[in-house]
């Protein structure tokens, strides 16, 4: 559930990443899938990594 939950925070603040979940792996296990292009500039990635972190926080992940 937290999984769905980071993906949606993230979404609803212009992060694009996908959730991972069974069968791609274990029931158990969930992933968030995170792509980077060439084109992003560091404020992109920056920007990302701040909202990432901020989210693994809301939820207690970090």
């Amino acid at each position: 559930e937290k999984t769905f939950a980071i993906t949606r925070y993230l979404l609803d603040n212009g992060i694009f990443v996908n959730p991972v979940v069974s069968p791609a792996v274990a029931p158990s296990d969930t992933l968030i899938r995170f792509s980077l292009m060439a084109t992003h500039t560091r404020e992109q990635v920056d920007r990302a990594l701040n909202a990432i972190e901020e989210a693994f926080k809301r939820f207690e992940v970090l």
